[in-house]
C-alpha cells in the first residue's frame, strides 16, 4: 500500500467516546494514517436533526464519514469499515475471506447490540443480566474463539476482522475492566489476539490519546450506568 499520507482524505463524526466509533478510527490508526475526527456532541446533534432528504447520507445515528476526496458520505458502522478496509489494504482480496470477515465484524455489531440493550431501549435488571453473562455472554466469546481457531481471524496479514475484534474488546475490557475474566476464562485465544493488535505502536498512541480525552467512558448514558451497577454487584 502506499506510504502514510499527513493530509487526512477521511472525516469521521462520532459521539465523544469510543464505543462503535473506534471500529472506524482503529484502522486508521493501524496504519498510521491521518483521520480527521469531529466528536463535537452539538455538530451530530444538528446532522441527525436534519430532514433525511437533506442529510449528505440518510442516517438515524453515527458513526458518519465523509471520504473528503471523492465527495462521498456512509453511515452504518459495518459499511464505513468495508469501504475504509479497502482502501487502507486490510480487507482479504478473495470474496469467501472478504465475507468471514464481515461476518465476524457483524458478530462485533451484534454482541455490542446486546451488551447495551439495543441502543439503550431498555435498562439492565439483575436477573437479564445474570443470564446474559452466564450464558449470552460465554456464548458469544466461544463463537469468537471457534473463529480464531478456524483461521477466520488471527492470521498474517492482519485484516479489518482483527482489528474489529480488538476494537470491541480492547475497549470492552480497558473501559470495564471487570469483564476481562469473562474474555481470559472463555476465550483466551482472543485475549491474546487482543494484546497483539493492541501493541501495535500507532494504534497503542492513539487508544491512550483516547483515554486521555474520554476517560473510561464506555457507551454513555443510562445504559452505560445500567451495565456499570451490574458489574459493581
Amino acid at each position: 500500500m502506499p506510504p502514510p499520507s499527513s493530509t487526512p482524505r477521511f472525516q469521521l463524526f462520532y459521539w465523544p467516546l469510543a464505543f462503535r466509533g473506534c471500529f472506524v478510527s482503529y484502522l486508521f490508526a493501524y496504519r498510521d494514517e491521518p483521520l480527521l475526527e469531529d466528536n463535537n456532541p452539538d455538530t451530530i446533534a444538528e446532522l441527525k436533526s436534519l430532514p433525511p432528504s437533506e442529510q449528505d447520507i440518510p442516517f438515524v445515528g453515527p458513526p458518519v464519514l465523509k471520504d473528503l476526496e471523492n465527495d462521498r458520505t456512509l453511515s452504518q458502522m459495518p459499511a464505513i469499515v468495508h469501504y475504509v478496509a479497502q482502501e487502507l489494504d486490510l480487507s482479504p482480496t478473495q470474496p469467501y475471506d472478504a465475507a468471514l470477515c464481515m461476518k465476524v465484524l457483524m458478530d462485533c455489531n451484534d454482541l455490542l447490540m446486546e451488551l447495551c440493550r439495543y441502543n439503550g431501549s431498555s435498562l439492565w435488571t439483575r436477573e437479564e443480566w445474570g443470564e446474559f453473562r452466564s450464558r449470552r455472554l460465554p456464548q458469544w466469546l466461544g463463537i469468537f474463539e471457534a473463529s480464531l481457531t478456524r483461521g477466520h481471524i488471527g492470521n498474517e496479514p492482519v485484516t479489518f476482522a482483527d482489528i474489529g475484534v480488538y476494537a470491541l474488546f480492547g475497549n470492552m475490557i480497558r473501559c470495564l475492566p471487570e469483564l476481562e475474566s469473562d474474555l481470559r476464562t472463555h476465550a483466551p485465544g482472543v485475549h491474546r489476539l487482543c494484546q497483539r493488535i493492541g501493541a501495535k505502536a500507532s494504534l497503542a498512541t492513539y487508544v491512550e490519546g483516547q483515554e486521555r480525552r474520554f476517560g473510561k467512558l464506555y457507551c454513555g448514558g443510562q445504559i452505560e450506568a445500567s451495565i456499570r451497577e451490574m458489574l459493581e454487584s
